[in-house]
């Protein structure tokens, strides 16, 4: 371990992307990595309870830790909670990489940089994202050292929110070849990828005190993802998705997500449900965003995973863990 090297605690270390980037810490034989997690898990890497969201609790974590990555996924509370017990933890702490997304960049087209200004006004999981992004500027300000990673969908075998989701809904022949409405830009990162960036973010000096983009240099369309994943796991042929079609996707995703809730919520079987299709999720295959990742290959200059190579594990992992 060189002198640059030392422990760094992974908040939401046993979740998809957290995962990735403990992985990519313990690869660099530089960092300990160590999992800030609520409940004990069994693994190589040791972990420290703690509830990310209890600032007593992370300043407890943090003892003899030199660094912390808030890699931390939840809802509005929970978000702005663990960064700002992060940022408020005053433990003396040489670098924080916080996990941010290029959906702080709102419904905008066209090339985006990271001094693109940010959507204050968005909603939802957009929103407490930019109100996170906030709160670190302020501890930069106040003179702690950060960087900001924004990567776009992030993808890989095992994660359930992008392959997982995009596959089923593949198998169920309700995504497919999306016409206009799938010709926006797929800002596609592998999780490896941002756990690469991580490791990149922690050594360079210069990054500290910024944003950095993480996504794919000439990302392919949305149509091209979903017809190549299609494809992969046997979901042929790809069906052509009509803009009446999506539509009617559009009108049932609340009544669906209400459903499974209220149907969780009395015990009963969610299995028969079908899976929502949100409407944000329709609006980001059509938007056309393009990630601005020269500052990513400048500063942190780590290897990317070729889009081929993302996709094939997707549908690899599916179709081993997915029953028919």
């Amino acid at each position: 371990m060189t002198a640059a090297g030392g422990q760094v605690l992974v908040l939401g270390g046993d979740g998809f992307v957290g995962s990735a980037i403990v992985a990519a810490l313990a690869r660099s034989g530089e960092f300990q990595p160590v999992r800030g997690i609520r409940r004990a898990r069994a693994g190589a890497v040791p972990f420290r309870l703690c509830d990310a969201t209890d600032p007593g609790s992370v300043r407890r974590a943090l003892d003899g830790v030199r660094y912390v990555v808030n890699a931390v996924f939840g809802g509005d509370a929970t978000l702005r909670a663990a960064t700002r017990a992060v940022c408020d933890a005053q433990a003396g702490l040489e670098r924080v990489v916080h996990l941010s997304t290029m959906s702080v960049y709102g419904e905008v087209s066209g090339l985006v940089d990271e001094r693109a200004v940010l959507a204050v006004d968005a909603g939802g999981y957009a929103g407490s994202k930019v109100a996170c992004e906030a709160i670190v500027q302020t501890y930069v300000a106040g003179g702690g050292a950060a960087v900001i990673l924004r990567p776009g969908v992030v993808m890989g075998a095992g994660g359930q929110q992008w392959a997982g989701r995009l596959c089923r809904l593949l198998r169920a022949r309700r995504l497919g070849d999306l016409g206009e409405a799938g010709d926006g830009f797929c800002n596609l990162i592998d999780a490896r990828d941002v756990g690469a960036a991580t490791v990149a973010a922690l050594r360079a000096p210069e990054a500290v005190g910024s944003a950095i983009n993480l996504g794919t240099p000439g990302p392919p369309r949305w149509n091209e993802v979903l017809v190549r994943l299609g494809r992969a796991i046997g979901a042929v042929p790809v069906p052509r998705i009509g803009r009446r079609r999506l539509a009617m996707e559009a009108r049932l995703a609340v009544p669906l997500h209400v459903g499974k809730l209220v149907a969780t919520r009395c015990g009963l079987a969610v299995g028969t449900l079908p899976e929502p299709i949100p409407p944000a999720l329709l609006r980001l295959f059509a938007q056309q965003i393009r990630l601005d990742a020269g500052r990513a290959s400048a500063v942190l200059a780590f290897e990317r995973t070729s889009v081929d190579v993302t996709l094939a594990d997707c549908a690899r992992w599916f179709l081993e863990s997915t029953p028919k």
